[in-house]
């Protein structure tokens, strides 16, 4: 099952457990001035720089069913793969990025455990990618590759809806969609193994939009004023 589908069933079959009768049962918090801290993990992010992205950031009341956030985001990894003849380097690719987020949730029923919400905001990411090919570990041939970097900067438009659902007065779980919408440039620079009448390519630069659906995100938030 892809997992921009676990969250939102998740949270179907939590909302079918805890019943109506629940629903009806306002949480301490969730009011106008309440903050909390957040905690969030999403698959299949748009960034480009891996699988899942985590992050950390802050929610204020700013009334009783519209709340202001933030986000700062971080995503790293590390791959190797060994080259199958003997003599050469193994492929390895390091990938980094960061995010920016900044927007507004508007809530249906605030006065309940469970309340449905949309919103949307802004977003800045930047990344990372570097890639070292198999190469000769002895007199590598010129002309070949050996170091392929792309750096990322984007901005982008957020828009989400989801459930949040109060497990306690001071500590909630929200499960969401998300669309983004972004554009981005991005720099190649090529770095080859040097050699007679061999010179390094020049940079290369590309710019594009990018539109994706049906990203899912798991939001904990812990109201602590």
């Amino acid at each position: 099952m892809r997992k921009s589908k676990i969250f939102p069933i998740a949270l179907a079959f939590l909302f079918v457990f805890t019943g109506l009768s629940s629903a009806q049962e306002a949480p301490v918090k969730g009011h106008k001035g309440d903050k909390g801290i957040s905690f969030s993990v999403s698959g299949l992010s748009y960034v480009g720089i891996g699988k899942v992205e985590g992050g950390i950031g802050g929610k204020y009341w700013i009334s009783n069913k519209v709340a202001l956030l933030g986000a700062f985001g971080v995503s790293a990894s590390k791959t190797t793969s060994s080259y199958r003849e003997p003599g050469y380097s193994d492929a390895k690719q390091y990938a980094s990025g960061y995010s920016l987020f900044a927007g507004v949730e508007d809530h249906f029923f605030p006065s309940g455990k469970i309340s449905p919400y949309f919103g949307g905001g802004i977003r800045l990411t930047t990344s990372s990618t570097t890639y070292y090919p198999p190469l000769r570990i002895e007199n590598p041939p010129p002309g070949f590759t050996k170091k392929d970097k792309r750096d990322m900067d984007g901005f982008g438009i957020r828009g989400f809806c989801g459930i949040e659902y109060f497990l306690a007065d001071w500590v909630s779980l929200a499960g969401q969609y998300q669309m983004d919408y972004s554009y981005q440039k991005t720099v190649r620079k090529r770095t080859l193994v040097l050699g007679s009448g061999i010179t390094q390519p020049r940079d290369e630069k590309q710019t594009k939009t990018t539109l994706n659906l049906g990203t899912s995100s798991l939001v904990a938030t812990f109201y602590i004023w």
